[in-house]
């Protein structure tokens, strides 16, 4: 039997407007110097911070805005609904390590983590997500400006960003990826970790359910708890294997009847899924990219859902909640609720220098 290596074509192709589209807003503010261009409105993590934000503090982070808030909601949505699609078509870093990861299996470099190592890992993302949420929360600013790599190299290293941190956020990203598949995607990343988290619905929906009606009672409660609940809970439930049973709600499903056991998808999955020995798929790790899809040699074996009418299900949802971000970021000025940066609020009534990117670049250039 011949088997089907085609690429997945939708998938490599959203993969690759994103980073051209990177690649050109850097352009354009290399050559257009009066253009500030606002990398971080395109980012959903900033916008589950900002939400988090709104309802902990009646306050929007720095730089956020409604738009963000509403990415935000939307990758909630999205990974209920459908798993982690912004990890597999949009993210820029997950695109790049496995490309990273590519090259390293392709050179032989590649190491595999063993089974006791990646489950301590994996506790390392959850760590970087509570510290995150943490100073975010108590600080109102975006935390994680201070060592994402994707906002390190896209503001050219901003004075928001701590080149340390970011340079070894840069070297576990590049190096990481190429040495062991998807490092930083696997046991870094916190927008991964909350991910996770969100598949956990149940667990999730709880915790913040509980928390709100003991805020609602009136007694003096601190986040840190459910944020620590939330974290070490995210943790434990991924490396016990928590079952993802309603949520999300569109998996991959396999055909046992029809299956030769030809071992295609399973060496095919970027997250080293052993997609072949499951009639449904619930790791945690399954973020819906469509590679076994694509690469499985027998017909309606590999579904979604069991149908077979389900294939671009990931990828036009993803373009739905991609083109959706258009129309939040042209209407922004209108959508914007009027808070303020909690460094606003100082008792003088001065704006901090710096403290807002949106309404008062450093330079005192309005970019709204």
């Amino acid at each position: 039997m011949r088997f089907n290596q085609k690429r997945n074509l939708p998938r490599f192709i959203l993969q690759w407007i994103v980073i051209s589209f990177l690649l050109f807003l850097g352009a354009r503010a290399f050559l257009q110097k009066d253009y500030v261009p606002d990398f971080e409105a395109y980012c959903p993590f900033g916008g589950v911070q900002a939400l988090s934000s709104y309802f902990l503090n009646n306050s929007l982070a720095c730089t956020m805005t409604t738009a963000q808030i509403a990415m935000g909601i939307m990758l909630i949505i999205g990974i209920i609904l459908f798993s982690k699609l912004f990890c597999a078509f949009i993210c820029p870093i997950g695109t790049i390590s496995e490309w990273l990861g590519n090259l390293g299996d392709k050179f032989k470099v590649s190491i595999k983590i063993s089974r006791s190592a990646d489950l301590l890992l994996r506790s390392l993302k959850y760590i970087l997500l509570f510290v995150t949420f943490y100073y975010t929360l108590d600080s109102n600013e975006l935390f994680c400006k201070k060592f994402d790599p994707y906002y390190a190299v896209a503001s050219g290293f901003s004075l928001d960003v701590v080149w340390y941190f970011a340079l070894i956020s840069i070297s576990l990203v590049v190096i990481g990826s190429i040495i062991f598949r998807l490092f930083w995607c696997k046991y870094i990343c916190p927008l991964g970790a909350i991910s996770n988290i969100l598949k956990f619905t149940w667990f999730f929906a709880a915790v913040v359910l509980l928390y709100a009606l003991i805020r609602l009672t009136g007694t003096q409660f601190s986040y840190v708890w459910p944020l620590a609940v939330i974290a070490i809970g995210g943790y434990l439930l991924e490396i016990f294997g928590g079952k993802l049973n309603f949520f999300p709600v569109a998996k991959i499903t396999r055909n046992e009847s029809s299956c030769t056991n030809c071992q295609l998808c399973s060496r095919k999955c970027p997250q080293v899924i052993d997609v072949a020995r499951m009639k449904v798929v619930t790791d945690v790790d399954c973020n819906l990219c469509g590679e076994c899809l694509e690469v499985c040699p027998e017909k309606d074996t590999l579904q979604i859902n069991r149908r077979s009418g389900l294939k671009w299900l990931p990828v036009i949802a993803t373009i739905v909640k991609s083109s959706g971000f258009h129309p939040i970021r042209a209407h922004r000025n209108q959508m914007l609720w009027q808070f303020h940066c909690l460094r606003q609020q100082n008792e003088r009534g001065q704006r901090s220098a710096g403290c807002c990117y949106l309404c008062h670049h450093p330079q005192g250039q309005s970019i709204v």
